[in-house]
């Protein structure tokens, strides 16, 4: 049988855009919504307290600039084989409305695996932190790919229209986020490019008239198996 896992990403509205939690909190926030907590406190500075409702899905300013302030979470989860994240390569996806896997197109995935691995190796050069959406390498691999772009906004990126120029500009100090994003962006890039398995059509009569296949293909006796 398959083994099942569920990979979960908790994140909060920006305004009409999904934005991920740092990685620190990610953790503690599915560890109690695991253990059916109702709600959780945490600390993020430097901006406050918040008690993370877990079955509103509301995060409450406890204490910060704007007490009793609120706004939507979300918890976005994948149900997967195991191994496709541990791998990278990997098992299917079973269910699942995450940005990254609504994308099919190579030349989208590798963009995307590109702008992030520049940012990666190095995070100190701000030159790489920035990627014109319409410049001819990225504008119809990239920023046409309405996934793409959200996937990039949900792990941080800012898009902002100067003119006639549409930029996607990271400017957060933590770049953890980023390491996970490239990592799911090359097990996505894997996995389309996996070879489809093929399908045996089965004949509706065994007296076909059909030609020998060739030595080196399997024998027309051979029966299928019918395991599933």
């Amino acid at each position: 049988s398959v083994s099942m896992a569920e990979f979960a990403r908790w994140q909060w509205d920006d305004q009409g855009q999904w934005r991920d939690f740092s990685e620190q909190y990610q953790a503690e926030m599915e560890a109690s919504f695991q253990s059916r907590a109702d709600s959780i406190q945490m600390d993020i500075p430097p901006h406050g307290t918040f008690m993370m409702d877990l079955k509103q899905m509301q995060q409450v300013t406890v204490k910060g600039r704007i007490v009793g302030y609120s706004r939507d979470i979300r918890r976005q989860a994948r149900k997967i084989e195991a191994g496709y994240f541990i791998l990278g390569q990997e098992g299917n996806i079973y269910a699942s409305d995450a940005a990254i896997d609504k994308i099919e197109a190579d030349e989208t995935l590798k963009a995307m695996e590109a702008v992030l691995a520049r940012i990666v190796e190095d995070p100190e050069d701000f030159g790489r932190r920035s990627v014109n959406l319409e410049d001819e390498e990225y504008r119809e691999a990239l920023g046409m790919c309405e996934e793409a772009v959200e996937f990039m906004n949900e792990r941080g990126f800012e898009e902002i229209e100067e003119g006639d120029a549409r930029f996607l500009v990271f400017m957060q100090d933590d770049i953890g986020g980023l390491r996970d994003a490239l990592q799911e962006v090359q097990a996505r890039l894997a996995f389309v490019r996996k070879p489809m398995p093929a399908v045996a059509s089965i004949g509706s009569s065994s007296s076909s008239t059909a030609p020998a296949p060739p030595s080196n293909e399997v024998p027309s006796n051979e029966v299928p198996s019918n395991e599933a």
